[in-house]
């Protein structure tokens, strides 16, 4: 079975050039963590997430790979509230991750799972000869198409 049997019909597409809080609000009204960033040609140039801005608004030191070890408690959340202020009126393109994890719509649905088994996150499923977006593979429309597969073969 292909991949592009598992994509969601809810997704959201952002223009690079989108506020960071519009995005922020888009994300939220369809109760979504991510979202692929496409540009006027329709082509994927990133992907946008609630992961990427906290990742953001924290301190370097707390970003690094395994951040810095302490045994204070640190009082930060105010300050991170304040960067996020400061995130807002910022372009997607700014904060948008330019690695997308994408599969081409005839991968084996094995593969995808495999994926999202090891690594907790959502594929993009890309045609790979236009570079345009066809959607998002979660856990849970891979286990939706699983479902659906079980139930015709009954």
């Amino acid at each position: 079975m292909p991949s592009h049997a598992a994509i969601t019909e809810q997704f959201l597409a952002l223009s690079p050039n989108t506020e960071v809080e519009k995005a922020l609000k888009e994300l939220k009204k369809k109760k979504l963590e991510s979202a692929i960033v496409i540009n006027d040609k329709g082509q994927v140039e990133g992907t946008f997430s609630l992961q990427g801005v906290m990742k953001n608004l924290l301190p370097v030191s707390v970003a690094m790979e395994d951040g810095i070890q302490l045994d204070i408690t640190v009082r930060a959340a105010p300050g991170i509230a304040k960067r996020l202020r400061k995130v807002y009126p910022l372009k997607v393109s700014e904060l948008m991750d330019r690695k997308v994890q994408a599969v081409a719509p005839e991968t084996p649905i094995w593969e995808v799972i495999n994926y999202l088994v090891s690594h907790n996150d959502l594929l993009w499923v890309i045609e790979p000869e236009s570079g345009k977006c066809l959607g998002m593979i979660t856990a849970q429309s891979a286990m939706d198409e699983l479902k659906r597969l079980q139930e015709s073969e009954s």
